[in-house]
């Protein structure tokens, strides 16, 4: 069986970037027409053609771009959508929306539908972290492409806008430590997830730095669904002895694990000190409000539409290939009292419920 011809084997012959040979296929402006005579002749050559290219190269550049997520329900993608949405019509691109439904399976099928719509870049959340076939597609793509807060893979194409998860988290661990928990719980999404891991990762470096042992049966993985969330956390609050703050590294898992909470009879900010990732409306209407780290959202999709813009209209070696944003720690009644101190009701006050933020 013939080895199907990719975009890097294009570059490879007619003796380009990949950068290069997806500008020239996709029309872009200020392209001599030299490079695109060879790239063309290397792409016939090779019997290069990609289901998209065959209309693309008839209609030029559709200024539309893709935009893949896990799922729509989140309200976390909602805002970064909205954002990167906005910043991309503001040049001119229309943005498709596809969800996968939080099935790594369906990523690819999802991506092979924004192809036949020929969509002249993408930003990519995917349901999984990237999966092989999802990764081998991109590449055959051969168009700009933008990870959200997932892992850039080689291509260079393939660009990534991140969060700082480890900082805050570190922050986090060292706030609980001082208030004098031992015991400190975490829960998240799956283990080859970019943010759950790199959460997971700080954890267990804070609990080092303070001498405190790992223990496993304080630490749970779990899928992005509430009732599994729900299914985990009940397990994980029937340890003895009971954790004494519980982090919670995902906010649709945020949602399983207070039900359970509830259904245990503990009190946030009483019984458990409480962490959240993610500063949704939940973590500040939530009473006590809850601690949680906040990351600019809107920034998240700002700047991955302005990396995807450089990316479909610059050389890509001039780029720099991944960007990591900022988090803060915002503390807010969850985490408040020192566990040796009487639990008494907060007074309740505009400062107090948004929370302390330190950077």
């Amino acid at each position: 069986m013939t080895q199907k011809v990719t975009i890097h084997d294009v570059a490879q012959q007619a003796q380009v970037s990949v950068g290069s040979v997806s500008r020239a296929l996709n029309n872009y402006p200020h392209v001599s027409e030299e490079l695109k005579s060879r790239v063309m002749a290397a792409a016939l050559e090779l019997d290069y053609q990609p289901a998209f290219l065959a209309h693309g190269l008839r209609r030029g550049q559709t200024n539309s771009v893709g935009f893949l997520v896990g799922t729509i329900a989140n309200p976390v993608i909602s805002t970064i959508f909205e954002a990167a949405s906005e910043a991309l019509s503001a040049k001119g691109y229309a943005v498709t929306l596809v969800s996968s439904r939080n099935q790594a399976e369906l990523d690819v099928a999802c991506l092979r539908l924004l192809a036949r719509r020929q969509v002249s870049g993408l930003i990519v959340s995917s349901a999984a972290e990237s999966p092989e076939p999802a990764r081998r597609y991109l590449g055959e793509l051969g168009i700009p492409t933008v990870m959200l807060d997932r892992e850039a893979t080689s291509d260079e194409l393939v660009f990534a806008v991140q969060s700082d998860h480890e900082s805050s988290m570190r922050e986090a661990v060292a706030h609980l430590i001082r208030r004098g928990d031992r015991e400190i719980a975490f829960i998240g999404g799956p283990e080859d997830f970019y943010p759950t891991r790199q959460r997971f990762l700080a954890y267990q470096a804070a609990l080092l730095d303070a001498d405190l042992p790992q223990r496993p049966e304080l630490i749970r993985f779990t899928s992005f669904n509430e009732r599994a969330a729900y299914a985990e956390a009940l397990l994980l609050l029937q340890s003895r002895p009971l954790p004494s703050a519980l982090i919670v590294a995902g906010n649709i898992i945020l949602a399983g694990a207070l039900m359970a909470l509830q259904d245990l009879g503990l009190v946030v900010g009483r019984d458990i000190a409480l962490v959240a990732c993610d500063d949704i409306n939940l973590t500040r209407l939530y009473r006590p409000p809850i601690t949680a780290i906040r990351r600019d959202l809107k920034l998240l999709g700002v700047t991955a539409a302005r990396l995807l813009l450089r990316g479909m209209q610059a050389e890509h070696s001039e780029i720099e290939r991944i960007i990591k944003l900022p988090t803060k720690l915002v503390l807010r009644e969850s985490t408040q009292y020192a566990r040796a101190l009487p639990r008494s009701a907060p007074a309740a006050g505009k400062e107090r419920a948004n929370g302390t933020i330190l950077n």
